[in-house]
């Protein structure tokens, strides 16, 4: 599917103007209760993934180097105690949210969408103090356009070797600061505009089990602020950047497979943001029904020492990324490696009964009796389950015992789908696990009640007392 698919000449406007005068004419009124909701959830689950992965070397690394940059103490760093420039907070905010790829995820997007825009929205939000509204309503309006641009692709922008989280990301997070700045139409059209210079990341960082994923969520988050910056001072941009011969979408598609309807159908009335999944599982999103179908397997009472081979089925891609190369998806040398692994999930899931972030540490991943098990693993395309993609990735998993039995699993929707939501309580109970490291039980509980009455707040920088 190509450009054939819509004509902008019928409406005269390029998307971006579109998604310019849309977004300017929202009013938080205008938000539905449950797009409210499911805001505040993602809130709630970013913050925690970042608070977690305080010590991390990658962590440690970044903030280094950007102290050493300086900065004017704007903008809060989350879990790091200290101030600096809205683009440097913004940054780090996001690298640091995506470290254990345990953030939100939107399927047919394919990608992380609030950590590439979450940390832009809010670093400037703080800096600008503005209300509890005026940011859901950014944050959302930011997320509806990043999700969006990835639709477009079908799917397919992965086998094209990019990846939608860094690509796309750098749109919403351009638009939700627009927002914020009180830029009009054609100042957020030159901004989204500015954006498409800065979309960038590849899926090579897996080739090698890189540290490089999380600057994919960062770098929009950072990129986002300049671009919306630069249009405030009349710097344009290309209206036409989404559809023009050599914009976007054309460029990020695989052999021209795209649909430049997804970019505007029903907006408005259908809000794609609130249909983002929450990750109960510590790994790659593909991974998600594999890890449900393991867990309810051990279940069922398969073991380590009873199984004698486990068979996936599932779509296309998931087997490409996740088996090959074989080596590294079978003995896995990082801790990338083993999120990315088909056979490694299903065999410590198996073997611990459990997908967290401990997980996919060295010490796990190491275990001779883990390894042993996946070695047991075998994965194949389901035509069925491609069918559906990327509408939904659904899973079915054949575990063979020592004693004959056949033991299956199958899952259409892992928790934390919307099919299979989490709710405030569960994703408080996620939040507490990943913060309590670092924050202490009152400043958690100040931080969860004040993002449940977000609308209520007149100024959103007092959330950074709460994480900082």
């Amino acid at each position: 599917m190509g450009n054939e698919t819509i004509s902008f000449g019928k409406i005269n406007k390029a998307v971006a103007e579109i998604y310019a005068d849309f977004c300017t004419g929202v009013k938080f009124e205008d938000l539905p209760a449950e797009v409210v909701r499911m805001t505040k959830i993602y809130m709630i689950d970013m913050f925690g993934c970042a608070i977690r992965s305080k010590e991390e070397h990658q962590v440690k690394a970044v903030v280094e180097v950007m102290k050493s940059q300086g900065g004017n103490p704007q903008s809060t760093v989350i879990a790091q105690g200290f101030k600096t420039s809205t683009m440097h907070a913004a940054f780090i905010n996001g690298t640091q949210g995506h470290i254990y790829d345990f953030d939100d995820d939107h399927r047919e997007g394919t990608m992380h969408p609030s950590v590439a825009v979450m940390p832009a929205v809010f670093a400037l939000g703080e800096k600008m103090k503005v209300s509890g509204k005026d940011y859901i309503r950014a944050l959302v309006c930011g997320l509806e356009v990043m999700i969006r641009a990835g639709e477009a692709f079908l799917g397919k922008s992965y086998y094209q070797g990019f990846h939608p989280t860094g690509t796309c990301g750098v749109f919403g997070s351009a638009m939700g600061c627009s927002l914020l700045l009180g830029l009009n139409p054609q100042q957020i059209a030159w901004a989204l505009g500015l954006a498409g210079s800065f979309s960038a990341g590849t899926l090579e960082w897996g080739a090698e089990g890189s540290m490089q994923k999380p600057l994919q969520a960062g770098q929009p988050a950072m990129c986002g602020v300049i671009a919306a910056s630069l249009a405030q001072k009349n710097f344009t941009g290309a209206r036409t950047i989404f559809e023009g011969s050599m914009g976007f979408i054309r460029a990020h598609s695989y052999k021209d497979t795209y649909d430049y309807a997804r970019l505007t159908d029903n907006l408005g009335s259908k809000w794609e943001m609130k249909d983002t999944s929450i990750k109960v599982h510590a790994c790659c999103r593909f991974n998600g029904p594999i890890a449900d179908c393991a867990v309810d397997l051990y279940k069922q009472g398969v073991r380590a020492d009873n199984v004698e081979k486990i068979v996936v089925k599932t779509c296309n891609f998931t087997v490409q990324a996740l088996t090959q190369p074989k080596d590294k998806k079978y003995q896995p040398q990082t801790h990338v490696d083993a999120q990315f692994s088909l056979p490694y999930t299903t065999a410590v899931a198996i073997c611990r009964n459990r997908t967290g972030i401990d997980e996919y540490k060295k010490e796990t991943f190491t275990d001779p009796e883990i390894l042993r098990v996946a070695n047991l693993v075998t994965a194949e395309v389901d035509p069925e389950a491609e069918k559906v993609y990327p509408k939904y990735y659904p899973a079915t998993m054949e575990a063979t015992l020592k004693d004959g039995r056949v033991l299956t699993s199958h899952v259409d929707y892992p928790k934390g789908d919307p099919e299979n939501p989490v709710n405030f309580d569960e994703i408080e109970v996620k939040f507490n696990q990943l913060a309590e490291r670092y924050i202490d039980a009152d400043k958690r509980k100040q931080f969860i009640e004040t993002v449940k009455n977000l609308e209520q707040v007149s100024d959103i920088s007092v959330i950074a007392d709460f994480i900082s």
